[in-house]
């Protein structure tokens, strides 16, 4: 029974991390929409785009906050810098900084931490 409930758990980070990557594809939407002119084709799918990455984004947020609780799960909301910073490398040729990796690794551990001390609270 405890193998089971620590396999959905595993199951619903996994999911919460899902979602967190599918809501970074929502800055890429948002940015690439941000490049054309208002109301043209372009502008109206980007924006398209980012209105249905939002809508898949709140159902799979919605489902995760029924197994994590919410502090682990908006902690985790972090992981998210790590794929921006990602996309802007390749997709719009940004250049990664030493601050910016030393920022990445901060929230890193900060989530593992937070992730780390819930999941301890929770066996004891």
């Amino acid at each position: 029974m405890i193998k089971i409930m620590k396999t959905k758990k595993t199951l619903y980070f996994i999911l919460l991390q899902v979602a967190i990557f599918i809501m970074s594809l929502g800055g890429v939407c948002s940015k690439l929409a941000g490049r054309e002119k208002f109301l043209s084709t372009k502008f109206i799918l980007y924006y398209g785009l980012l209105l249905l990455i939002l809508f898949a984004y709140a159902i799979i947020w919605q489902q995760v906050l029924k197994e994590i609780s919410l502090s682990v799960a908006y902690g985790s909301k972090g992981v998210g810098i790590l794929y921006v910073i990602l996309w802007g490398t390749l997709i719009f040729d940004e250049v990664i900084t030493w601050n910016m990796i030393l920022g990445i690794v901060l929230v890193l551990i900060g989530v593992y931490i937070l992730t780390f001390h819930e999941l301890k609270e929770k066996k004891e």
